[in-house]
């Protein structure tokens, strides 16, 4: 995959996924994720593999922040817009003057835990600043590796997302729900939001809203 092909033709194009309040099913806000169109490979995982082992990574996130923060608009006024990012292309200056052109409060910053381990305390100041912005910070993954757990104390996010291995299957598997419980009343306890990535299944929503889960994102919504 030729990524500095890509940017240089700037064919990154989003889409955009809806996250809702599984209680209402209000959508509330919405993850940018990154498509390659004119590419054999249309999905974003091997594009960004790919762009770090050419050391391009950054560049590549740089190039969707700017493109999810242009579509901004073109979504709902009360939704916000989350945009997977590694920290260090979240304190990137570019990323804080792409975030002074829009309203910064609409912004989710959803940090990989990917390549971020030991660096979560590092960053955790201009996380902080990130937040005077008004933007929110989100960790994923949450419930499959200890790693996202220091990273959630690091950190304290805004949101807490549960792992779509969690997710799957949830309303068959009893370990399954005592750790999305476990994580969902951490985020309430710390005044984070719970949601869980990956629902598919109507049975997995109430599930998940059982167990106090408070927001959702997958191919049910």
């Amino acid at each position: 995959m030729d990524v500095a092909r890509v940017l240089a033709a700037n064919s990154i194009e989003m889409a955009f996924q809806p996250i809702v309040m599984l209680e209402s099913g209000a959508v509330i806000g919405y993850e940018a994720l990154a498509r390659f169109p004119d590419e054999d490979v249309v999905l974003p995982s091997p594009w960004f593999a790919a762009a770090a082992e050419q050391g391009l990574e950054q560049e590549l996130e740089l190039a969707a922040v700017r493109e999810a923060l242009a579509r901004l608009d073109d979504l709902p006024e009360d939704a916000f817009v989350s945009i997977n990012v590694t920290p260090l292309t979240a304190v990137h200056p570019i990323v804080a003057e792409l975030l002074a052109e829009v309203d910064a409060t609409r912004v989710v910053l959803e940090i990989k835990e990917r390549a971020t381990e030991g660096a979560h305390a590092h960053f955790a100041r201009s996380f902080e600043e990130l937040r005077a912005t008004g933007v929110r910070i989100a960790v994923d993954n949450a419930g499959v590796s200890a790693t996202n757990l220091r990273q959630i104390l690091d950190v304290h996010p805004d949101i807490v997302k549960i792992d779509a291995d969690i997710t799957r299957g949830i309303h068959l598997d009893p370990v399954k729900q005592s750790i999305a419980a476990a994580f969902s009343s951490l985020a309430s306890r710390s005044g984070a939001l719970s949601l869980a990535e990956g629902v598919e299944a109507e049975a997995e929503r109430t599930t998940l809203e059982s167990i106090g889960t408070m927001a959702g994102q997958g191919y049910l919504f």
